[in-house]
């Protein structure tokens, strides 16, 4: 797994979608969550971060286990990981028919579905919603939301019928980027008050796993500017399973194992994030600002091909010809796309790499969805230089174009690239340059870089960067 850095982000954020996505995520008063000292079986159904919990070394499962068995000595836990790499409730829906039948195996290898199912489990712990939201599996109105709850009732009725758990729990959906304000993360908070209402209807208990990571997220930044609870801005690290592990424990009524994974992991990150923050006491400078804009729906796929033709718009016409493109232009249909001010920003995919550009923090990325990237670049002089173009995502189908002074350099599926990565000669002019990219994406994460690097002995240190186009000399009608 690769280790990830960041930069502190609003705190008060942070606590608004916390307060949001954490109501009545807590333990039912009055129930009674047992692991029984240690030794109930547990069965846990979710997509990949579940699958994780045992193919990680630092798993929540494996942590859970550990944890359990610190603190009563003589116990032996049986937690399953029925986790599925891109499964959301509907996937899981019809796995669960399909397994009555049928065996299968998930993302664990040697945990068949059919047969942990087919047995009765003390706790059974259901954790999803992630893919409904990352790919989109559901759209963003309160119908969509509406018919994923009443999927997810279905869901839950079938698997308590099945293993018949003496608890049930329904964890909440874990961060998709670690930036709270994101729209990723507006609607995972709304998706998590429909879980909580789900929990309330079944008598079953709500563990706030989403709320437990934003926590250690905002105690770790007290420690570290660079520091993460994702590896990829959706999967935990290790402190993020950390996280998962304490707040299902709590909630399972096993508080003084939870403790010891406070006291003990939990600990020791901090105490390493620490020690790393002394060593590069200096943050790093703001990167430069592109002008972004989204919301660009076009049905201009075929398959994972492309109709680059099919998709171009007013705004492309307005880039080669050297006007303002940034002006309000109708892109079909009435539509004029919004342009905002966007800083690389640690807390998303791309980092805060000063060329790229995560469109997850402009929207909640609907299918078929595309935007644009554009920033002005004084040089001077005349000079050779690189762009090396590609994506950081880790699941997505990506088309990228990009122009430099209206000439198109580039024009390909980035993401079907060797490790998701080109490189084009290309010139900037000495004085203002406009580089734009047109990036649409077909589902999944929505990540670009476009880099500018210097060529042969040259070091790019008089470059500047504006995204104000018209003060920098760029053509306005």
């Amino acid at each position: 797994m690769r280790k990830i850095c960041d930069l502190t982000w609003p705190r008060l954020a942070l606590l608004c979608v916390v307060a949001s996505s954490g109501r009545g995520f807590a333990a039912k008063p009055g129930a009674s969550p047992s692991l029984s000292k240690g030794n109930a079986r547990v069965v846990f159904v979710g997509d990949s971060i579940t699958g994780l919990s045992r193919n990680a070394k630092c798993g929540f499962a494996h942590l859970m286990e550990a944890a359990l068995k610190a603190v009563y000595p003589d116990a032996k836990p049986d937690l399953v990981s029925l986790g599925g790499s891109g499964m959301g409730v509907k996937s899981w829906l019809s796995c669960e028919t399909s397994s009555r039948e049928t065996e299968r195996t998930l993302d664990i290898r040697g945990v068949p579905v059919k047969a942990n199912l087919d047995r009765p489990a003390d706790v059974l712990v259901v954790m999803l919603g992630m893919n409904d939201a990352l790919a989109p599996y559901i759209g963003a109105d309160e119908a969509a939301l509406d018919r994923w709850q009443a999927n997810y009732r279905t869901l839950i009725e079938a698997l308590r019928e099945r293993v018949g758990p003496g608890t049930i729990a329904l964890a909440s959906v874990t961060p998709c980027t670690e930036d709270p304000a994101s729209p990723k993360n507006r609607f995972l908070a709304k998706m998590n008050d429909r879980v909580v209402s789900l929990a309330k209807e079944f008598g079953a208990l709500a563990i706030p796993t989403g709320r437990s990571m934003w926590d250690v997220l905002e105690r770790g930044r007290r420690q570290r500017r660079d520091f993460h609870v994702t590896y990829d801005f959706v999967h935990p690290n290790e402190a993020g399973h950390i996280a998962v592990a304490v707040a299902m424990l709590r909630s399972l009524g096993a508080p003084e194992a939870a403790e010891w994974l406070e006291k003990g992991r939990l600990a020791r990150v901090f105490v390493a994030a620490t020690a790393r923050q002394a060593s590069d006491a200096t943050p790093p400078p703001e990167p430069p600002p592109w002008l972004v804009t989204a919301k660009l729906i076009q049905s201009a796929w075929d398959g994972n091909t492309f109709l680059a033709g099919k998709a171009r718009t007013p705004i492309d016409a307005a880039i080669e010809s050297g006007r303002d493109f940034t002006k309000a232009i109708d892109v079909g249909g009435g539509q004029v796309l919004t342009w905002q001010r966007y800083v690389p920003s640690v807390d998303y995919t791309g980092l805060n790499a000063s060329g790229s550009v995560d469109f997850a923090a402009l929207t909640q990325a609907a299918v078929f969805e595309g935007g644009y990237g554009a920033r002005r670049i004084h040089s001077n002089r005349k000079r050779p230089v690189a762009l090396v173009l590609g994506s950081r995502v880790f699941a997505g189908t990506i088309h990228l174009i990009t122009w430099l002074n209206g000439k198109e350099v580039y024009r390909g599926l980035i993401t079907a690239a060797p490790k998701k990565r080109v490189t084009v000669q290309a010139q900037l002019d000495e004085g203002w340059n406009t580089l734009v990219f047109k990036a649409n994406h077909r589902t999944w994460q929505w990540q670009v870089s476009v880099d500018i690097q210097p060529v042969g002995e040259d070091v790019l240190d008089d470059l500047s960067y504006s995204i104000d186009f018209a003060r920098d000399g760029g053509s306005s009608d």
